[in-house]
């Protein structure tokens, strides 16, 4: 691979592993993100760091060097993909050549008006990571919402925001390191509910400095807030039962599920209630 210090996920999903080798996967690279490429490279992983802070090893045919700057042309955008997975089409048909397949929260280009205006209704030209157009659904995507470490201003908006797109995953499987509607872990599904969101957290079940989440008391709490417990993370829904979404691989559950933090409550789970080791918040 030619030396770049920017590089973009070419793959719809890229599993990360902890190490230069097939191993345990740490995270998921997704489509168009973008990633700083570290100096390592050995058994055909690259050693790379997301753009939310967290590194890993993704296989060398997963990421191309360059940056969407780079990559789109005048009056092209970014845009999100945010249904669960979608198809880009060869051409503004269901029938076309199906060039790739990516998952929420991946990353595309968005050709100018121009190059929309003879489309069929409801299609938008789009521009893959490699240059290539291809064409999906207008209602599959979103406006690109620039991700940073910085406090929303609007508190209520975020909150609102944040809880809704944390449902949206409700029933995917769990997946240890995953953050698609595909298979998604408990610290995978609280990152990627904030990342759409437009904020960075740390990827894992941890309260990290450097990171805009801040400990709060249990009396402080508000929806979209977060409960920290043993190597576990879910995101506090608030209401008279108090509930929480988490991704979880007790049986039963076995992915996206809710929880209770009330006794007595039929969803009431007495080993995370009392075993909160956390509470943390953008707003505190």
């Amino acid at each position: 691979m030619q030396r770049h210090s920017q590089g973009l996920i070419s793959a719809g999903i890229a599993p990360l592993y902890g190490g230069p080798e097939k191993g345990v996967i740490v995270d998921e690279g997704l489509y168009g993100m973008a990633c700083r490429l570290l100096p390592e490279e050995k058994n055909g992983y690259v050693h790379i760091d997301m753009e939310y802070g967290y590194e890993g090893y993704v296989s060398r045919e997963e990421v191309i060097p360059g940056t969407w700057e780079e990559i789109l042309r005048e009056g092209e955008s970014l845009v999100r993909v945010w249904k669960g997975q979608i198809d880009i089409q060869a051409e503004p048909k269901v029938t076309s050549v199906m060039l790739i397949s990516v998952p929420r929260g991946s990353v595309l280009g968005c050709l100018g008006q121009e190059a929309q205006k003879d489309l069929p209704a409801g299609w938008t030209a789009v521009r893959l990571a490699d240059g290539q157009v291809g064409y999906t659904k207008t209602g599959f995507l979103r406006p690109y919402l620039p991700v940073s470490r910085d406090i929303p201003a609007d508190e209520e908006a975020f909150r609102k925001a944040v809880t809704e797109t944390a449902r949206m995953y409700e029933g995917t499987a769990y997946r240890w390191g995953g953050k698609t509607p595909q298979g998604i872990d408990c610290s995978g599904l609280c990152s990627i509910a904030y990342l759409l969101n437009g904020v960075i957290i740390y990827r894992d079940a941890a309260i990290k400095p450097g990171f805009p989440l801040k400990e709060i008391s249990r009396e402080q709490m508000k929806p979209g807030d977060l409960l920290f417990f043993p190597g576990h993370v879910a995101m506090y829904l608030g209401g008279e039962r108090q509930m929480y979404i988490h991704s979880t691989a007790k049986a039963g559950s076995d992915g996206v599920d809710y929880n209770s933090l009330c006794p007595g409550d039929p969803l009431f789970r007495k080993d995370l209630a009392e075993g909160i080791t956390g509470i943390a918040s953008l707003f505190a």
